[in-house]
C-alpha cells in the first residue's frame, strides 16, 4: 500500500493566512501598547521617584555633615535642597543651626525665621523657638534668649528640656531663686524617660544641663548625680565636653576644674569609651 499524503483545499489554505494575519495584526498591537506604557509612565514615575529620593539624601547629607561638624559643606548641601523644597522647615531649621556653629548669627536667624513661618506643628516649632533662644544665649543676651525658651515651653510642654534651658537662663541672669523652682517643677512632673525614646543627639543632654544648673546652684551632691548619668548616657560625647567647659572660664563648670571626684569620673568613662571603641573596631573588622 501506498500511503498518500492529503494537501489541503486551497480554500484551507486561505483561511489559516487569514488567521495568521489577525493574529500578528492583534499581537503587533498588544506589544505597542505595553512598550508605550512601560517607556512612558512606567519610566516618568521611576525617574520622579529618583529625584524625589536624590533631594531626601540631599537633605540627609546636609544634616550629617553638621553632626559631623563640617558646617560649611553642610550649608551647601541644605541649600541647594531649599532651592527645590522651599517649603521644608526642618531643613531651613538644619541652616540655621550650621550658620550658628560657624559664627554667622545673622543668617542663622533668617533661617531659623523662615523655618518658624513654614510649620504649624507644636513639637517642630518649639525646636526652632528654642535654637532662636540658643542663638541669642550664645551672643549673651539672656534676657531674650528667656523669653523664646518661654515660648518653646509653652508650645509643647510634653519636653523638659525647654524648661531646663529657662533655669540656665536664670542662673546666668544670677535669679537663683526662679532656676530653683524651675528646676524643682522638672524634677517632680517630667520624669525623665527611657534613652531609647530620645532622639541621639539628645541622650544625657538633660542631665548635663541640670549638672550646669546645680553647678551655678552650688548643690554639690547633684552636679556629680547628673554628670554620671550624663557621661553614662553619651560618653564619647560628654567626655569631651566636660573637659572643655572645664577648661572655659565663661563656663560653670569652670569651678569643677581642680575636682579630683570630677577628674575621676572622666578617667574612668574615658577609659570605658576607648574599650567600646575597641570592641566595636573588632566587630567591624
Amino acid at each position: 500500500m501506498v500511503n498518500t499524503i492529503s494537501m489541503p483545499k486551497s480554500s484551507d489554505i486561505l483561511l489559516r493566512i487569514f488567521v495568521l494575519c489577525c493574529a500578528f495584526t492583534l499581537f503587533s498591537g498588544c506589544s505597542k501598547k505595553v512598550m508605550r506604557n512601560d517607556s512612558v509612565f512606567g519610566l516618568d514615575s521611576l525617574s520622579l521617584e529618583k529625584f524625589e529620593k536624590s533631594d531626601e539624601n540631599l537633605k540627609k547629607k546636609g544634616i550629617e555633615l553638621a553632626r559631623e561638624k563640617s558646617f560649611e559643606k553642610a550649608i551647601e548641601a541644605l541649600k541647594e535642597y531649599t532651592q527645590k523644597n522651599s517649603s521644608d522647615s526642618s531643613a531651613y531649621n538644619a541652616l540655621g543651626i550650621s550658620y550658628k556653629s560657624l559664627g554667622d548669627f545673622s543668617m542663622a536667624m533668617n533661617s531659623f525665621e523662615r523655618a518658624l513661618t513654614l510649620t504649624k506643628q507644636p513639637q517642630e516649632r518649639s525646636k526652632i523657638l528654642s535654637n532662636i533662644g540658643n542663638l541669642y544665649y550664645a551672643s549673651g543676651k539672656y534676657q531674650a534668649a528667656l523669653g523664646f525658651y518661654k515660648e518653646a515651653a509653652a508650645e509643647f510642654e510634653q519636653n523638659p528640656l525647654y524648661l531646663i534651658f529657662i533655669a540656665r537662663t536664670f542662673v546666668m541672669l544670677g535669679d537663683y531663686e526662679r532656676a530653683r523652682k524651675v528646676v524643682s517643677q522638672v524634677e517632680k512632673n517630667f520624669p525623665r524617660s527611657g534613652h531609647e525614646q530620645k532622639a541621639k543627639e539628645d541622650l544625657g543632654l538633660d542631665y548635663y544641663l541640670l549638672a550646669e544648673i546645680f553647678t551655678g546652684l552650688n548643690e554639690e551632691n547633684k552636679v556629680y548625680v547628673n554628670i554620671e548619668k550624663a557621661l553614662r548616657a553619651d560618653p564619647a560625647r560628654f567626655v569631651a565636653k566636660l573637659r572643655k567647659d572645664m577648661q572655659n572660664e565663661e563656663n560653670l563648670f569652670y569651678t569643677l576644674q581642680g575636682d579630683k571626684r570630677i577628674q575621676k569620673m572622666l578617667n574612668r568613662f574615658e577609659s570605658k569609651k576607648r574599650e567600646n571603641n575597641f570592641v566595636s573596631m573588632l566587630l567591624t573588622q
